[in-house]
């Protein structure tokens, strides 16, 4: 898409070299370790974890500015309530998962923009040298925040367009404007360019649905146009709570799913007991509970909270290693690992 771009080849190995320097001897070993530990445990079926956590998602923020109906925040079916996260737990997560993580997600449910905090935490992580990548609406893209996002070197900032015009953007992003956002983007862009900087590397992200799909190569032209650095395709995550209005893309190789004969949705592809996702990664909602992965959205398979335990603590719980020994031995009896495609080879 921006490969006919000028200066893409150049942008790429900047980049490139960027990644680079966010590894160091600590995270090669650690990342091997858990390597090691997770192919063994895939043998014995027991599960075994050596190392901390190479990537980490924590979330800024659990409210959002807009209503999206598959997004159980979006839609308000959450049991648990939303709120920001303060520096000071930011902080100890991030001290407790050092030296070894490489790879930080400041994103989990929520718009992360609406933490006042968000510019220190980048800042924090940046210190580290840690790749850091922000995923939101794009709503709070103004000037001031735009040259903030500059300054602060974040690697990587992901901004939703799931519809090129007003009509199929406003059917899913309720309550967003298509109009400010491209314009965001564009800001965004330009501000980088004047300052000669790399960062942070922009991705438009456009879920696939059944009304946008014929809007792809229109999304293509404009991310071209604006010198977006990456678009990706997104298959969408449907849910049972949703209002039934948002449909899969047509186009099976955008879908999860498969339609079955009573007009119901099954995923695709028969779920594995394999996910490397429990032996590398977690997840911290903002008022610091930990979490499996990102689809245990209601924390209903906490190990607990970082604030009464250590980081170090709460990877090696029972209840963790008795979730991994699932995900082993008995995948599908985990609810949420259901409507996941980890392991489901899309």
């Amino acid at each position: 898409m921006s490969k006919n771009q000028p200066d893409y080849l150049m942008k790429k190995i900047q980049y490139g070299y960027y990644l680079c320097k966010t590894i160091n001897l600590s995270r090669i070993c650690n990342y091997i370790k858990l390597l090691f530990s997770f192919f063994l445990s895939e043998i014995s079926k027991n599960p075994k974890i050596k190392g901390k956590p190479y990537s980490l998602s924590i979330e800024p923020s659990g409210f959002c500015n807009l209503k999206c109906p598959e997004c159980p925040v979006g839609s308000g079916v959450l049991n648990r309530k939303g709120g920001n996260m303060s520096i000071e737990l930011y902080k100890k997560i991030l001290t407790e998962s050092q030296p070894e993580l490489g790879w930080l997600n400041l994103y989990f449910q929520g718009e992360p923009f609406l933490n006042q905090e968000l510019f220190e935490m980048i800042g924090e992580a940046q210190k580290l040298n840690i790749f850091t990548s922000i995923s939101t609406n794009g709503h709070f893209l103004n000037d001031e925040n735009c040259q903030k996002i500059i300054d602060s070197q974040l690697s990587e900032i992901i901004i939703s367009i799931d519809g090129i015009t007003d009509l199929s953007y406003s059917k899913y992003r309720k309550g967003g404007d298509l109009q400010k956002v491209k314009e965001g983007v564009i800001r965004l862009i330009e501000k980088r360019e004047s300052s000669n900087s790399v960062l942070p590397f922009v991705t438009i992200q456009f879920l696939v649905f059944k009304h946008n799909e014929k809007e792809i190569p229109d999304i293509m032209d404009w991310c071209k146009k604006e010198k977006v650095d990456k678009l990706k395709l997104k298959t969408a995550q449907l849910n049972d709570f949703g209002t039934g209005e948002i449909e899969p893309p047509s186009m099976k190789k955008y879908s999860r799913y498969i339609q079955n004969e009573d007009g119901t949705l099954s995923i695709k592809n028969t779920i594995k007991n394999h996910c490397f996702k429990q032996w590398s990664s977690a997840v911290f909602s903002y008022n610091g509970q930990m979490a499996p992965c990102c689809y245990d959205k209601d924390l209903q398979y906490s190990p607990g909270n970082i604030k009464d335990n250590t980081l170090e603590q709460l990877w090696n719980s029972s209840k963790m290693n008795n979730f991994r020994k699932n995900v082993l031995k008995n995948k599908k009896s985990i609810i949420i690992c259901n409507n996941c495609p980890e392991g489901r080879g899309f």
